[in-house]
């Protein structure tokens, strides 16, 4: 089991149910990061908490990677941190690490700060990974019939009103933003007058 850090100790997992999995996380910023990826429609794999060796000075290293993240791209490495604690250590562990390991574990590295996110998209996140778990199948291709027959921008209860569906219906139109059917504009709150970007509308209607 991973080991809380300093600051914002916080451990724990999030259950993955588009891979059906357990994502663990040591802090409060990593459970939001992990979330947020999950929900990401190109998120194909996320991996947690990888040990990684390097050389640093003639001397044997190791360090954690926090998420690699399995993408249509490639693979993304992730250290999530506080901005406060991103400093030149941080980069040039990151530097080596490439340098000398690269492409074995990913083919990208990034640091991930708190200000990468808002709390409109860590709620959103949280919402479409809760509702992914209701594995309701059935209702997420009711919903999905549905979309082309509804404008290029349109309401979670609009959604849910065409589905029939009512609530489960709402439910699996958030689902759906996971599968890349829609998609919520920027520091939009996902409630029933939030306007979606609907990818499966009609091409006439886009």
């Amino acid at each position: 089991m991973p080991q809380p850090k300093k600051r914002d100790s916080k451990v724990g997992f999030v259950v993955d149910p588009f891979r059906k999995r357990r994502v663990w996380y040591e802090s409060g910023l990593e459970e939001s990061v992990a979330y947020f990826l999950l929900a990401k429609p190109e998120t194909l794999e996320l991996r947690e908490q990888q040990k990684v060796q390097f050389f640093q000075n003639g001397q044997r290293r190791t360090c954690w990677i926090d998420f690699i993240q399995r993408a249509p791209g490639g693979r993304i490495a992730y250290a999530v941190k506080y901005k406060i604690d991103v400093d030149e250590d941080l980069r040039e562990t990151l530097r080596l690490v490439c340098e000398q390991v690269g492409d074995r574990i990913a083919d990208e590295f990034r640091i991930f700060t708190e200000e990468a996110l808002t709390l409109a998209q860590i709620e959103n996140a949280k919402d479409i990974v809760a509702y992914a778990a209701d594995y309701d199948f059935e209702a997420q291709t009711t919903v999905a019939a549905a979309l082309p027959k509804l404008p290029a921008r349109t309401s979670l209860r609009e959604i849910a009103q065409a589905s029939g569906l009512g609530e489960r219906g709402r439910r699996a139109a958030v689902t759906l933003i996971q599968k890349g059917l829609l998609a919520v504009p920027a520091n939009v709150r996902l409630e029933d007058q939030a306007i979606l970007v609907n990818h499966g509308a009609r091409e006439g209607r886009r």
